[in-house]
């Protein structure tokens, strides 16, 4: 989701995972926006048409937005000052001025999205420090579309790949309306940059995980099966494999970024990577694999969706939809209605590729 702009050249390939995105996979054009009507806080019904013209101008213009990888977030940390973070080969820290500067660039929704990507929490960790300073630069890029509506806005952008996930990130702009404003809402969806995982193919590794529960895998149970398939798309979302390895073989700050942001989800899922960035033959495949971890391994972030799903709103859904077929093996018909089933609760409660984004607008 970074854009890092080289001087004179083309944004080179490689994600900041600290501002969460893979540099590979580029901002997509707007998804289609669905207006909801918001009421009035006396009851009556306000002009929708207020928001939805604010959507529709962020996700029809382009900006551009400038983050500093040296400026403090609101805890006072510095991702440069991290002990996970090394200067690329020969660059003095009085180099470094100009390549800790990162541009990116997109429909003002999407920058927003990215910024929430970017702020990525994994239970009550933010792993990416600059996620912050990326937020604030969004934000002002986002109101600055807006100014001259005579109106207030509010937007949110929420990334979660699945309902209730304690993994996930939000970005703002602007004040939250007070409870007494004649709020008009509309809402979005755009595209994440992390890969949708098929809805079928989880219902059959939920499945499969609940079958092995009794061999020697280390399966505990089905959300073992499906953590490991939500942790690949996120680690591919955010790494996407050719242009991570493009920034893992440079000698410019993109590599120093990624194997920053490696380290740094790494540490936040118990995951052993080094050896995979770091090197002289750094392998962004084998990082992924190691990052994801295995079905059943206490490690990777595979265990932190499983673990999280187990105890979340998904995971209870997803348990009571298999249970209601009742325990031991069921004749081949009752097992396919249990699979479509389970097939149907993942779609509605799984979405990993899209990201929310709310507009609201009232009137001072």
């Amino acid at each position: 989701m970074v854009n890092f702009e080289r001087p004179g050249g083309r944004p080179a390939a490689g994600r900041a995972i600290s501002t969460a995105v893979d540099v590979a996979l580029a901002l997509v054009i707007v998804g289609a926006a669905a207006a909801v009507l918001a009421t009035a806080g006396g009851g009556e019904p306000v002009d929708a048409d207020r928001a939805d013209r604010a959507a529709e101008s962020l996700a029809g213009t382009t900006v551009t937005v400038t983050y500093d990888l040296r400026a403090e977030d609101e805890d006072g940390r510095v991702a440069t000052d991290d002990p996970v973070y090394e200067l690329p080969a020969g660059m003095e820290p009085a180099e470094t001025g100009a390549h800790h500067r990162i541009t990116t660039y997109g429909p003002a929704t999407h920058v927003l999205g990215e910024a929430a990507l970017a702020n990525l929490r994994i239970g009550g960790e933010r792993p990416f420090v600059y996620g912050h300073e990326l937020e604030r630069s969004a934000e002002a890029a986002v109101l600055g579309r807006l100014v001259g509506s005579g109106e207030r806005p509010y937007v949110v952008a929420s990334w979660r790949p699945y309902e209730g996930a304690s993994l996930g990130g939000t970005a703002t702009a602007g004040e939250h309306p007070p409870r007494t404003a004649d709020v008009s809402s509309a809402t979005t969806t755009i595209d994440s940059g992390v890969p949708p995982v098929d809805a079928g193919t989880l219902a059959e590794r939920f499945i499969e995980g609940e079958e092995r529960t009794t061999d020697r895998s280390g399966i505990e149970d089905g959300f073992d099966a499906v953590g490991e398939e939500i942790a690949a798309a996120t680690v591919e979302g955010y790494f996407a494999p050719e242009p991570t390895q493009y920034a893992l073989e440079s000698t410019l700050t993109e590599r120093a970024v990624v194997v920053y942001d490696y380290r740094r989800l790494a540490d936040a899922a118990d995951a052993d990577l080094d050896g995979h960035v770091t090197g002289s033959t750094p392998d962004a495949v084998e990082a992924n694999a190691a990052l994801v971890g295995d079905a059943g391994d206490d490690a990777g972030l595979a265990a932190v969706v499983a673990g999280d799903l187990r105890t979340g709103e998904t995971g209870e859904e997803i348990r009571e939809t298999y249970e209601s077929f009742g325990d031991g093996p069921l004749p081949p018909d009752a097992e396919a209605e249990r699979r479509a089933a389970l097939e149907a609760a993942f779609e509605e409660l799984v979405s990993t590729e899209t990201i929310d984004v709310t507009v609201q607008t009232w009137e001072p």
